[in-house]
């Protein structure tokens, strides 16, 4: 809590506070304290492997909205882009995850996010009318799925509350029959954007922050 001394506040030491007149000089002050706390946020490997989950995930199912390319197209685009997030976030956090015995949450996610596509492309390829009419509860399934293990490993609060998020949403899809898509990505894809800027609960070792 930010504690004030009157003699600082009578008289204050910057001399830009001084010049109370001047409005470019408090801009600038202003603008140099906001730059100051931008340079000081950090964002470690796993919250880059978080935004760049996130951007994949809107990216494809945004397509799936709004495109009018072909299923088949769409899968053939999908397929690579998600094996490339497999490897440059795997690639990221690998040794993180090596450093706090962790390696098996990247090799979770991989594996389900892997089995995703296949599932997908089967679907898409083979006609399989399921699971193309089912392919939102299929991709919010995998992702519950895949909190809901980390919750019990890492004992997580958490991710048991991102699990339940998740759930709830594969139950409200058929309230939105003409923005399942959309909702899907954008369900899965704000819970990693949120744990890339918020701190999250870990009942482990906990790493040295590189900031």
């Amino acid at each position: 809590m930010t504690t004030f001394d009157l003699h600082d506040a009578l008289l204050p030491q910057n001399p830009e506070a001084l010049a109370i007149q001047d409005l470019g000089g408090l801009f600038r002050l202003h603008l140099k304290k906001k730059m100051t706390a931008l340079a000081s946020i950090c964002f470690t490997e796993i919250d880059q492997a978080f935004v760049i989950w996130g951007l994949v995930t809107l990216a494809i199912f945004s397509l799936a909205q709004f495109s009018t390319l072909a299923w088949t197209t769409q899968a053939i685009i999908d397929a690579p882009l998600t094996g490339i997030a497999i490897g440059l976030t795997s690639g990221i956090t690998w040794t993180l995850a090596s450093d706090e015995k962790l390696r098996w949450v990247v090799l979770l996610w991989a594996g389900l996010m892997a089995g995703g596509v296949g599932i997908t492309a089967y679907g898409v390829f083979e006609g399989v009318v399921f699971i193309l009419t089912n392919l939102c509860p299929i991709w919010l399934a995998l992702c519950a799925l895949g909190y809901g293990l980390m919750s019990v490993g890492m004992r997580s609060h958490a991710f048991t509350a991102a699990s339940l998020v998740h759930s709830v949403a594969i139950i409200a899809m058929p309230f939105q029959a003409h923005w399942q898509l959309m909702d899907t990505g954008l369900v899965i894809a704000y819970t990693l954007f949120l744990f890339s800027v918020i701190p999250w609960d870990m009942q482990a070792s906990e790493t040295d922050n590189p900031c």
